[in-house]
């Protein structure tokens, strides 16, 4: 697929991109905080509302699948902006939840395909359209909208009538706001024809890169598995009792803040030596995680909001370190392909809840947080010990300023 020549608009083109990325992140995460509200007043059993949380993961990969290779065929915004203009249906989905439980799985999963097709796809457009610093757009925008979407959608139902329909209002006018701009924007891929090379080129050669299994996946699982522990789970295990759903919202908007917070210290650090981002990461992990432990053991709200920092700074480092190295390693014709395996990766982490909720009727819940930590401890070992990555292949692997700014200090 050829890069296409689209008539310049003005330095911040990627911008109404970046804000419907920004909308559907907001989207997919709108739930996190009302998590104890739904176990409250639907009555759900043991996990229940973790597994609702959980089964967006299930939705993640088809979208991801369509919405990366897809359109590294058929271009971003075939993909990107039909799938943004689902991002609100699926909402009206989740509010008519409230009176139909089973309602609110189909509503999450349908969430995780529309998700990852515009993660994915609109992670290589926005990329295209500002090379230097699409990477960093596109990190920054998601995680905003991970990070807005719970505060926001906690103050709504904290003090709103109806809080689980309510709390979904927000997004619908956030989505009328950003969707339509974004229909302007100019393609960057030009469609490939169905012929033999198109169809082979659905076979991702990154993923077969030794890069990308030693020192990318390793470290991508973590990404979202150490922030929800903070904000999907310790709220429920460490409750307060006043303001109860404003508090889990603070936690969650705390903890994706905090990784907005890491990002631009991320890319600095990721200049000199971008394996250093990952030990970082990994180590906040780490430490984050032997906190959670901690919280759960002294019982302290104000545990789980310095936890909350550690691990969402950790989850900044992480997704920049992972999003730069695929742009680093990826061939021109895969790079929202190999975004969205990355991706797949990041989300195997929304499980975290629901797996430590399960374990914890057999042991106790500190000490698995303990032994996650252990498991982070050890990755974070593997991955020093790994050598430097090769580029990747192309006419334009040398000259992509991606590749120069993430190669700097190897």
């Amino acid at each position: 697929m050829a890069i296409a020549s689209p008539a310049p608009s003005g330095g911040a083109r990627w911008l109404p991109v970046a804000s419907i990325m920004f909308g559907v992140g907001w989207g997919a995460n709108q739930f996190a905080s009302l998590l104890g509200l739904y176990t409250e007043r639907l009555h759900l059993g043991s996990g229940g509302a973790q597994a609702m949380f959980g089964v967006y993961a299930l939705g993640l990969v088809p979208g991801l699948v369509l919405g990366g290779p897809a359109s590294d065929r058929y271009g971003r915004r075939r993909i990107a902006l039909p799938f943004a203009c689902l991002s609100a249906l699926v909402t009206l989905v989740l509010m008519a939840g409230v009176g139909a439980p089973w309602l609110l799985y189909a509503g999450r999963l349908l969430a995780g395909v529309v998700t990852g097709a515009v993660l994915a796809a609109g992670t290589a457009w926005v990329k295209e359209l500002t090379p230097v610093s699409g990477t960093r757009m596109t990190a920054l925008a998601v995680s905003a909208g991970f990070g807005a979407g719970p505060l926001a959608s906690a103050l709504v139902a904290q003090w709103a009538p109806h809080p689980l329909v309510t709390a979904y209002l927000p997004h619908l006018l956030i989505m009328l706001l950003t969707v339509p701009p974004a229909f302007r924007v100019p393609e960057t891929r030009v469609a490939r024809g169905p012929d033999g090379a198109g169809r082979q080129r659905f076979a991702l050669s990154g993923v077969r890169n030794p890069a990308f299994r030693r020192t990318i996946a390793p470290v991508a699982v973590w990404t979202f598995a150490a922030p929800v522990s903070a904000f999907a789970l310790l709220p429920a295990f460490v409750p307060v009792h006043h303001l109860p759903i404003a508090y889990a919202g603070a936690i969650t908007g705390l903890t994706l803040a905090s990784g907005m917070a890491a990002q631009p210290v991320a890319r600095r650090l990721e200049a000199r030596h971008p394996r250093l981002v990952a030990r970082a990461g990994l180590g906040a992990i780490t430490c984050g995680l032997l906190l959670a432990a901690l919280t759960i053991a002294a019982g302290l709200p104000v545990l789980n909001a310095v936890t909350a920092v550690v691990l969402g700074a950790g989850y900044g480092f992480v997704l920049t370190y992972g999003l730069g190295e695929v742009a680093r390693i990826a061939a021109p014709d895969e790079l929202a392909g190999l975004t969205a395996v990355a991706y797949a990766l990041v989300y195997v982490g929304m499980f975290a809840p629901l797996l430590l909720t399960v374990l914890a009727k057999a042991v106790p819940l500190g000490a698995v947080l303990t032994a996650m930590a252990v498991l982070a401890a050890g990755c974070l070992a593997y991955v020093s010990r790994q050598a430097p990555a090769a580029r990747a292949a192309g006419p334009d692997a040398g000259t992509r300023p991606d590749v120069r700014e993430c190669s700097a200090g190897r």
